[in-house]
C-alpha cells in the first residue's frame, strides 16, 4: 500500500471524529478549535478583496472553507477523502453557501488548477501526512498568483510536552533510538507499521518555505498538552485546558519568545517571492 493510500484509508476511517471534533470541549479538540479561530483571524487580517479565490488543501469536515465562504470569500476545497468530501459539501449546503464552495478530490502533490490561480492557500494540520513536504509546497506556490499568500501548519517536534516527557523529548532521542536498536537486535521489539505522521522543528518549516519561493509574513505557535509523565496523563482534560489556555496566553505575550515556539502547532503565513 502506498503512504498516500494509507494516509487517505486512515482519514476515511476516522472521518466522524473529524466531524465532532470542533464541538468537543476536551483538551485535544481545544487546541484545534484555536488552531482555526487563529487562522481565521490571520486570514481576516490580510484584507484581501471581496470574492478572492481561496484554496483549502485538506478541507476535512469543511468547517474552515465554509467559515471563508461565509466571509464572502470564494472557496476550493480538496481533500483525498470521499468522506471529508461530502461533509464539506453537506456543511455549504446546509448554510445555503454551495455557490462559493467547490469541492475537488486530489493530491497536494500534484494540484488539478492552473497556475496563478488562487489568492490564498490553506493547510492546516496537512505537512505531517505529506510523503514530499518540498514537492507540495512547490505545488502550493504554483498555483498561488503572484503576492499571494500561503498559510500551513505543521506538528512541532519542539512542543513543550514532549520536551517534558523523558519518553518523547527529543533532548533524549539518541538514548532512545539506541535502546530500540538494541531491543530490534533481540528481536523484542519491532517498528510500528504504515505511515506515521511527521514532527517539524520550526525552523525546518521555515527553511523549506524559504526554499520553495515564498518570504515569511509572521508565525506562531498553538497549543499546550495534553502534558504526560512516561506517557501517562498528567492532568484531567478541565485542568489541561484551563494550562493551555494560561500557556497560550503567555506565549501570546512579547519577550515570551522560547514559550511562543513550544506550541503543538507551528503556523506560518508566507508570501509568494
Amino acid at each position: 500500500m502506498s503512504q498516500q493510500q494509507y494516509v487517505t484509508d486512515l482519514f476515511e476511517s476516522t472521518a466522524a471524529y473529524w466531524r465532532s471534533v470542533y464541538s468537543d470541549e476536551r483538551l485535544v479538540p481545544t487546541i484545534y478549535q484555536d488552531r482555526h479561530s487563529t487562522a481565521l483571524g490571520w486570514v481576516q487580517d490580510l484584507g484581501l478583496r471581496p470574492n478572492a479565490r481561496l484554496l483549502e488543501v485538506g478541507c476535512g469536515a469543511g468547517l474552515l472553507a465554509v467559515a471563508l465562504a461565509r466571509n464572502g470569500y470564494m472557496v476550493d476545497a480538496l481533500d483525498s477523502t470521499d468522506a471529508m468530501l461530502q461533509m464539506t459539501w453537506n456543511r455549504a449546503a446546509r448554510q445555503d453557501l454551495q455557490d462559493r464552495v467547490r469541492v475537488h478530490a486530489g493530491d497536494v502533490h500534484a494540484l488539478p488548477f492552473q497556475a496563478h490561480s488562487f489568492d490564498l492557500v490553506i493547510a492546516l494540520g496537512v505537512i505531517p501526512w505529506l510523503h514530499s513536504e518540498q514537492l507540495a509546497l512547490r505545488e502550493m506556490r504554483r498555483v498561488l498568483k503572484s503576492g499571494g499568500f500561503l498559510l500551513v501548519t505543521a506538528d512541532n517536534n519542539a512542543r513543550l510536552d514532549r520536551i517534558l516527557d523523558p519518553l518523547s523529548s527529543p533532548l533524549l532521542a539518541p538514548l532512545r533510538l539506541a535502546a530500540k536498536h538494541f531491543l530490534r537486535l533481540c528481536r523484542l521489539w519491532s517498528p510500528a507499521s504504515g505511515f506515521q505522521a511527521k514532527r517539524h522543528y520550526p525552523a525546518e518549516i521555515d527553511a523549506s518555505i524559504a526554499e520553495c519561493g515564498f518570504d515569511r509574513v509572521k508565525s506562531s505557535t498553538v497549543g499546550f498538552g495534553p502534558f504526560t509523565f512516561l506517557g501517562k496523563s498528567v492532568f484531567t482534560d478541565a485542568v489541561g485546558v484551563r494550562l493551555h489556555r494560561r500557556l497560550q496566553t503567555l506565549a501570546s505575550r512579547q519577550g515570551a519568545f522560547l514559550l511562543g515556539r513550544a506550541g503543538s502547532h507551528y503556523l506560518v503565513l508566507a508570501t509568494k517571492a
